[in-house]
């Protein structure tokens, strides 16, 4: 059973409702009571998409919270295995789902050797696996990226590379579910998987001409090409990890994931989780009025299945980090 059911009305040419019944985990009544120090790992066994990043929160949380700072050295490992996971998750994006999604062969192959390369820790992997990224697949340098926010040039770039992610952008243009619209949404867009990358000239001009879809795979590609160039530096440049303390006993964290901001706020007293909360990207997303249903509704379509078909393309873009169905249709 999917986790976030996902139904669509269509009438007059345009997508007139989107329904949103979500059944997202609660972990809260688990982890009351607990000693801090078994949070972070119940958390991790407990979601298996980000488990790092909820790992993190979770200690940054609680060390703000408990008054004890993490351990010399543990900001830096705790960030490096944030970013590493981050990256698991654009590659699983950007070679798997979205070639799949767009009728293009995917590379299961390579991702299947990177993640496990990834998974086994080598030293020299970011530097590796930036060269395969830059070199057969995006077909040019990241820096070049911010060239693209003259459309006219990412345009010629998607109608005549031959480099896999052109050919990747070039399917998601001729989607009817793309294309651009007149009139902005003023609902949730800041609070979306974009927001992290609208200063990028790229992604900035796409969202400014209405291309929003292409704008948010966009991100994706700018945020991916960042992290492999951050942990390949020498020393590693690392994600900001955010944790504050909002009074007595009371520990707020914050982590950027592959899906925007996570965010923990834990209370603890007499050395004992009191209260817990957690606010992940995914519910913010695909709340009732988010910007996932903002950005289809009125959004044309000639008829019922290519409402779904649009409404499944835009939740692959904010990426739920649990199943989801649209109309029915699973997905994972």
């Amino acid at each position: 059973m999917a986790i976030i059911d996902i139904g669509i009305d269509c009438a007059a040419g345009s997508i007139s409702a989107v329904r949103i019944r979500a059944r997202t985990p609660n972990p809260a009544p688990i982890l009351v009571g607990l000693a801090p120090t078994a949070v972070a790992g119940v958390l991790g066994r407990l979601y298996a998409v980000c488990g790092a990043a909820q790992r993190a929160c979770a200690e940054l949380a609680l060390a703000a919270a408990t008054g004890h700072p993490l351990a010399p050295g543990r900001d830096a490992r705790l960030a490096t295995e944030v970013a590493s996971e981050a990256i698991q998750e654009h590659l699983w994006r950007l070679w798997l789902d979205w070639p799949r999604a767009l009728g293009l062969p995917s590379r299961g192959v390579d991702f299947a050797r990177w993640y496990g390369t990834i998974q086994a820790g080598s030293r020299d992997w970011p530097v590796l696996l930036g060269a395969t990224f830059e070199d057969d697949w995006l077909g040019l340098e990241p820096g070049r990226l911010a060239s693209f926010a003259l459309l006219d040039t990412f345009d010629y770039w998607i109608d005549t590379d031959p480099s896999a992610a052109a050919i990747l952008f070039r399917a998601l243009r001729a989607e009817p579910a793309a294309a651009p619209r007149s009139a902005p949404v003023n609902a949730g867009t800041l609070d979306s998987p974009l927001a992290a990358t609208t200063a990028h000239q790229w992604v900035a001009a796409l969202e400014d001409a209405g291309r929003t879809l292409e704008a948010l795979l966009a991100g994706r590609v700018v945020v991916l090409a960042a992290l492999l160039g951050a942990l390949a530096s020498d020393p590693p440049s690392l994600l900001d990890l955010a944790a504050t303390s909002a009074g007595p006993g009371r520990g707020l964290g914050s982590v950027s994931t592959a899906r925007g901001w996570l965010e923990h706020d834990v209370t603890v007293a007499d050395g004992r989780v009191r209260e817990y909360s957690i606010r992940t990207p995914t519910e913010r997303h695909f709340a009732t009025d988010g910007p996932f249903a903002a950005h289809l509704l009125g959004r044309p379509a000639a008829d019922r299945a290519a409402a779904a078909r649009a409404a499944a393309l835009w939740a692959l873009a904010f990426d739920p980090c649990v199943s989801y169905a649209v109309d029915g249709d699973d997905h994972a």
